[in-house]
């Protein structure tokens, strides 16, 4: 009783506790509790923005999805928990994608992409794009990545055609652009660089500044010589070590890695053999080993896994319609330095042809 008493006197508040203590409580969190941890104090965010890449890797993927009529949002985790929140000002559009833990919604009268954090509430607007937007999600890949170049936020973005365009948050931001010789048929940020391959295979870095380029890469080898345009089902998927093109066609996925040091592309078994890899029918794929996660990944009794043993290999997809990566998550600007891309000016153009933004109608309510 003594100690006791002697503890509580020292203890004089909450921020107090050891973080020792306050990691280990930390760690068995869900993701919306880690949301409102970080902002019991000041003491507390600290903890969890020095160990955010330790929790967020923990996690396994959540599936997610988005009720059209209500813009409500569920997240469901591997034991089939379900968490309920509403998307605010995402009335007349519709949800294209998902990038760095923001959904991505296209507004069709005002032509804005607005990009929502569903945990944090947190918005980024990027106002009026200048091109034609299909409907179709597999037709829009989005990426938003911190460019020092553009000092700020970049949201970079094309749909189905042979334009890249990119942009700063807010009515200032205006679109760049880039012209591809074919059409591009995926984007990918992976080590603080913009990727992009088109049609015929041709693999390219964006580059971010005022004056953008795409500069081919020229990779060699490319194993899949048919004859034929990519695949809409092939798409690339990153580790946190390699770049994939991934074909999820059939019931086995097929992948193959591109390899930077020699600039070829190599067969991937050996190195994705381990990986479970999530694909979906929007731009949010990725390759995870599961001995990351706190918990086995094989819980997962609600997905679909496709084994392969042939030759001893072992082959993990995990499909849903869309998926939500914590690892992937960031939370304002304090994982800026986790998204960021380092490059010198070059030449491009700045899309002057950009529409003027129309007011907003009052949304209807639906029956």
């Amino acid at each position: 009783m003594a100690n006791t008493r002697s503890m509580t006197r020292k203890l004089t508040s909450w921020s107090d506790l050891d973080h020792d203590l306050l990691f280990l409580i930390m760690m068995h969190l869900g993701l919306f509790d880690f949301a409102a941890f970080s902002s019991v104090c000041t003491s507390w965010r600290s903890l969890a923005v020095s160990k955010w890449n330790t929790f967020m890797m923990s996690k396994q993927p959540m599936c997610l999805s988005i009720s059209s009529r209500l813009k409500v949002c569920y997240l469901k985790d591997y034991k089939r928990r379900k968490l309920r929140t509403t998307i605010s000002h995402s009335n007349g559009s519709i949800c294209v994608g998902i990038t760095c833990g923001y959904l991505i919604f296209f507004e069709r009268a005002t032509r804005d992409f607005l990009l929502v954090n569903p945990f944090t509430r947190k918005e980024l607007r990027f106002v009026g794009f200048p091109f034609y937007v299909s409907m179709y999600p597999k037709n829009i890949r989005g990426v938003l990545v911190y460019s020092p170049s553009m000092s700020g936020w970049v949201f970079v973005v094309i749909t189905g055609s042979d334009k890249i365009a990119f942009s700063l948050p807010g009515e200032q931001g205006g679109w760049y652009y880039v012209v591809s010789p074919y059409l591009i048929h995926d984007l990918h940020f992976f080590k603080g660089k913009v990727y992009t391959i088109d049609v015929f295979s041709d693999v390219s870095e964006l580059r971010l500044t005022p004056q953008p380029t795409l500069t081919s890469l020229k990779m060699k080898d490319f194993p899949w010589t048919d004859g034929r345009r990519l695949w809409s089902s092939m798409e690339f998927v990153s580790s946190s070590d390699n770049l994939y093109l991934v074909d999820a066609s059939e019931d086995a996925f097929a992948a193959i890695e591109v390899d930077f040091g020699e600039m070829k592309w190599v067969t991937s078994e050996r190195t994705i053999g381990d990986h479970a890899v999530f694909l979906s029918n929007f731009k949010c794929a990725a390759a995870i080993k599961p001995d990351t996660w706190l918990h086995p990944w094989t819980h997962y009794g609600i997905l679909d896994y496709i084994k392969e043993n042939k030759l001893r290999k072992k082959r993990r997809k995990c499909f849903s319609n869309m998926w939500y990566f914590p690892h992937d998550c960031l939370i304002g600007d304090d994982a800026a330095q986790h998204n960021t891309v380092y490059v010198p000016p070059t030449s491009g153009g700045l899309a002057k042809d950009r529409p003027r933004r129309q007011p907003k109608k009052p949304a209807r309510l639906e029956d």
